[in-house]
């Protein structure tokens, strides 16, 4: 079972502490029974009118057994599956922070998040039916055990139909479980035409033909739901009534049938029937949870696939050697690099390169070139996001290899076109906050938002925990596309890192600020010793990089600022 897999990561110990405490519990709870119908038989037998203390501290022994067996199976067990949930989500993300990011690119984020986020989700709203389930099939089976004990004969009947009934039951949940599929699907519909209109409203509003068409695409999505919906609760509540008639049944069997061809029936007829009510409760709580603890288990397989696969997508990353990457590098060189994307399609693979290039540090360069010329692909080879395919990358003389890829990482700071801005600066470590203020200034932010330094963490006092380190943060992130980017540019020359790769930043910029970037801020971060390698299509702004590379489906040249050059890079 996946699920129980998944859940005792780390600790082999769960399903022996399940069977142990449920094994309690459902015993216990048969224990009980047998008492109580070892007194009442006693009582009606003699007709005593004193208390048999044997009997009740019998009954308070197991009582107290069976009230500790299910405050650990509840309340421990549960901790347990929620570790055991926490285990997994952190090892999936680390696993996706260790990835290869060529892979995880074209892997897709709606499974990750899926798997990572709600199928965790499933499984931590239901874990405790699983700890239920167990100990209610336990006690089912020590009940039924008893009942063999009372009577052969009722203990086959029963069995034949619980196993007809669950039959039945288990039918009916797979016709419930398809129509809950479809339910799923209608409202990942109904979701994405929501979608439509959140995300394209201003389209919508620009034409009422097309806002008519997702009105009625919108209507008749919702109408399948409910129609969904309906059959699905009309297949619950049939369920339901099926398992209570079938301990009707049940109930019947054991009072009309057994009793003709076991006479000696009568005499344990009330006990069998007292035991048969008594397993009412722990049958419907395993039947009615086996639908759910399918999901779980579902969406235990698919972490479980999702583990295994971003397992394989690891990239070969070696720890002991990072100090060969020194901070004060001289040269970065591409040697013969080549890359290609991985394509179903034969006829439309893109490659990049050959491309041999050499960068010394304090350059600002401007790599330039046309859509789909390779430009994003370059960059993301030179922040060693892409391993080549062919050829190889060297800093100071030393190829680039497991031991040194995160070393060299952590000397670039980025600001791509895709960009992400953190809702805290991790990472930055302490900030100086003149340098903050600067760059803010600079960047004509000052006016409109800060950067808020947390105090420095007080030392543990005593038995007390260190509280976890609090990180600087951008006191207001609500600003338009523009400055959210130069907040992020901040961050980057925050991290007081070598070298500094923009991808299209001006992009966003109007003509004002555009400017101040090129003329101001640009040599501001040279004339402080950063190298600097930014993809712009920017040519009234050519003449302000030491070199610009252009780039023309997947070849590389290498043109100076001073030459006479046409805005498609022609010399």
């Amino acid at each position: 079972m996946k699920l129980l897999d998944l859940l005792s990561s780390g600790d082999n110990r769960l399903f022996t502490r399940l069977t142990i405490t449920g094994g309690l519990a459902g015993g216990g709870s048969a224990v009980l029974l047998a008492i109580v119908n070892a007194a009442a038989e006693q009582i009606e037998r003699d007709a005593v009118d004193e208390v048999n203390w044997f009997l009740a501290g019998a009954f308070i022994a197991v009582a107290a057994i069976y009230f500790l067996s299910e405050i650990y199976l509840v309340a421990r067990i549960g901790a347990q599956i929620e570790n055991g949930i926490n285990r997994v989500r952190t090892r999936l993300l680390d696993r996706l922070a260790n990835a290869d990011f060529a892979r995880i690119e074209r892997f897709g984020q709606t499974r990750l998040y899926e798997s990572i986020t709600q199928s965790s989700q499933i499984i931590s709203q239901n874990s405790q039916l699983l700890a239920h389930a167990f100990r209610s099939l336990l006690l089912v089976v020590a009940v039924m055990l008893y009942v063999l004990w009372l009577s052969p004969l009722a203990f086959f009947l029963i069995v034949a139909v619980i196993a007809i009934g669950t039959t039945i039951y288990l039918r009916m949940g797979k016709e419930l479980s398809a129509c809950y599929h479809k339910l799923g699907e209608a409202e990942n519909n109904l979701f994405e035409r929501v979608a439509d209109l959140f995300y394209g409203i201003k389209e919508v509003r620009m034409s009422s033909a097309r806002s008519n068409a997702l009105h009625v695409a919108f209507m008749a999505t919702s109408t399948e739901k409910e129609d969904i919906a309906i059959k699905a609760h009309d297949l619950t509540f049939r369920q339901q009534i099926m398992g209570m008639m079938a301990f009707y049944i049940l109930l019947a069997v054991i009072v009309f049938i057994v009793p003709v061809y076991s006479p000696s029936f009568s005499g344990t007829v009330m006990k069998v029937s007292t035991a048969v009510l008594f397993m009412i409760g722990p049958i419907s709580s395993v039947v009615q949870s086996w639908t759910v603890l399918g999901m779980a288990e579902s969406a235990a397989i698919r972490m479980s696939t999702l583990d295994a696969d971003l397992l394989d997508m690891a990239e070969p990353i070696a720890d002991g050697n990072d100090a060969l990457v020194r901070d004060d590098f001289s040269h970065i060189r591409f040697h013969e690099v080549t890359f290609s994307y991985a394509h179903h399609d034969p006829y439309h693979g893109f490659e990049l390169g050959p491309i041999t290039l050499d960068i010394t540090r304090g350059d600002l360069i401007f790599i330039t070139g046309g859509n789909g010329s390779g430009k994003s692909t370059l960059i993301k080879l030179l922040t060693a996001l892409y391993r080549p395919t062919e050829g190889h990358i060297e800093i100071d003389g030393m190829r680039l290899g497991p031991q040194s890829i995160e070393a060299y990482r952590s000397l670039i700071a980025t600001v791509f076109s895709d960009y992400h801005l953190f809702s805290h600066l991790y990472g930055q470590g302490e900030i100086n906050r003149d340098e903050a203020s600067f760059w803010l200034h600079l960047f004509e932010l000052d006016h409109i938002t800060g950067i808020e330094i947390p105090p420095p963490r007080e030392a543990p006092q005593g038995d007390n925990v260190a509280k976890p380190a609090e990180h600087p943060r951008f006191v207001r992130k609500d600003l338009s596309q523009g400055q959210k980017k130069r907040l992020a540019l901040i961050s980057a020359i925050l991290e007081k890192r070598p070298v500094l790769v923009l991808d299209e930043w001006a992009a966003d910029q109007d003509p004002h600020f555009r400017e101040k970037f090129y003329r101001v801020i640009l040599p501001e971060l040279k004339t402080r010793g950063q190298t600097i390698v930014a993809v712009t299509h920017d040519d009234h702004y050519f003449d302000a990089a030491d070199r610009r590379l252009h780039l023309d489906t997947g070849q590389l040249r290498d043109i100076t600022a001073s030459s006479s050059v046409t805005p498609d890079g022609r010399v």
